[in-house]
């Protein structure tokens, strides 16, 4: 289960700030920056779209990941979601889909996508600045994601700020996020980067 929490960045320099902070600064364990290439897939009749999903084939610097969200659940104004997520290392997406069971996805699911005709409906280009912290009882990923999402000819621009539980204590997890809301003002963005980009 995902579970993350999302705010709109007006620049990367916003997030510097925040990641110098002395509220963040002292929780750092790690960083790195990773280069994203997501494609985005649905079938002809939308099943994917129906259970408000998403399906994607991503290239992380040199690794691509197949990935298959289901069930997103809100909380926080939105700001907060918490959803299933099932994800393999695939060279393309129906090698993914095939294997996406095994790391627990519906096989039902799995094998009716597998068997349909999977379109295109969009792809994002973005670098993400990754910071893994130590917060009491959780570890989570503090990230930074700048680019672009593009759809049918048109683009838009990615800069947002994501922090995402790894393991350990939900409860502190979301105390975490909060502080974070609270004391740098974020704003939040309740949308997913698909459902923004299936607005374009």
């Amino acid at each position: 289960m995902e579970r993350e929490f999302k705010w709109n960045i007006p620049t990367p320099a916003d997030f510097s700030r925040i990641a110098d902070s002395a509220l963040v600064a002292p929780l750092m364990q790690s960083s790195g920056d990773i280069q994203m290439q997501a494609v985005y897939f649905d079938t002809a009749d939308k099943q994917i779209a129906r259970v408000r999903g998403g399906l994607r084939l991503r290239r992380e610097n040199s690794e691509s990941i197949v990935c298959l969200k289901l069930s997103a659940q809100e909380s926080f104004d939105g700001a907060c979601k918490a959803r299933e997520e099932y994800e393999c290392a695939a060279p393309d997406i129906r090698t993914g889909i095939r294997n996406l069971p095994s790391v627990g996805a519906p096989q039902a699911f799995c094998d009716t996508l597998f068997k349909s005709n999977l379109l295109e409906i969009g792809r994002m280009e973005f670098t993400r600045h990754a910071y893994q912290l130590a917060y009491r009882s959780c570890t989570c990923e503090l990230a930074l994601d700048s680019g672009k999402m593009l759809r049918c000819g048109r683009a838009a621009p990615i800069c947002e700020m994501e922090l995402e539980l790894k393991s350990g204590s939900e409860a502190d997890f979301d105390a975490l996020a909060l502080e974070l809301q609270n004391t740098f003002s974020l704003q939040p963005q309740p949308l997913s980067k698909l459902a923004r980009m299936m607005q374009l």
